[in-house]
């Protein structure tokens, strides 16, 4: 898959992932790789553009079993950036699929 391609659908599924729950930081890269396979330094790299763009935020919290992790959650401005994201692909995909069904 191209890899321009590939980042823009990473991130907007990271960002649909976010808006149903808050995920850390690795299990947010492995629920992506059950879609998508990717390498880790790609996904935590879309993490931190998605949070320095402010679609989403980062936080450290406590684990059980180990270190703090680093978890991630939607921001509102992420909710209407994922709803524009849904939209064009929506748009996109309806032409594609008309295009090579002919």
């Amino acid at each position: 898959m191209d890899k321009e391609l590939k980042k823009g659908i990473l991130e907007m599924l990271v960002l649909n992932f976010l808006s149903q729950k808050t995920f850390y930081a690795y299990e947010l890269n492995k629920k992506l790789n059950e879609v998508v396979e990717t390498n880790e330094s790609t996904t935590y790299a879309i993490f931190k553009k998605l949070v320095d763009k402010g679609f989403c935020e980062h936080f450290f919290e406590e684990s059980s079993s180990g270190p703090m992790r680093k978890c991630y959650k939607i921001t509102s401005l992420g909710r209407e950036q994922l709803m524009n994201q849904k939209n064009a692909w929506k748009d996109i995909s309806d032409k594609v699929n008309s295009l090579i069904s002919e």
